[in-house]
């Protein structure tokens, strides 16, 4: 048997594996003033919802959860999330996060590869073009959204 044929098993395993594999995670940051929120994840798709709350909730639904290396932190300059497939065991792996931010958070995503969704946003966004592998979100005001 040679390596792709053992790696083919493994797959095809991985996937007969019910959602016992499956994790949610739920992490809430209260805040006093705007903060940033910083992102970092590997093939990953973030949903960014705003609040009026002063609080940064930061919830997370793995799939084929034994493959995730996962972090949230918090220091007076923002909060961190760092959401990290495995070598391997994480190939299969997916990640959903939603954050629930206030409305003069800042936030800047470091994804590769992933995806972002701003639910009911209004305001103005810039994204600065790609420049050597990476692209830069420029940060604009926005007006509040009401409350949910």
């Amino acid at each position: 048997m040679n390596k792709l044929d053992t790696v083919l098993q493994l797959v095809s395993a991985l996937r007969a594996i019910p959602d016992v594999a499956r994790e949610r995670r739920v992490v809430a940051y209260e805040v006093t003033k705007p903060k940033t929120v910083y992102v970092r994840a590997d093939h990953c798709r973030v949903t960014v919802q705003r609040t009026l709350e002063p609080r940064v909730q930061i919830e997370s639904d793995l799939r084929q959860a034994f493959g995730w290396e996962w972090l949230t932190e918090q220091d007076d300059a923002g909060i961190y999330v760092v959401l990290k497939r495995k070598p391997v065991v994480g190939a299969l792996s997916t990640a959903a996060l939603t954050l629930v931010v206030p409305v003069d958070a800042y936030l800047v995503f470091h994804l590769t590869p992933g995806s972002v969704r701003l639910e009911d946003f209004s305001g103005k966004l810039a994204v600065a073009p790609v420049q050597e592998g990476r692209a830069a979100v420029l940060p604009v005001p926005v007006d509040p959204a009401p409350e949910r």
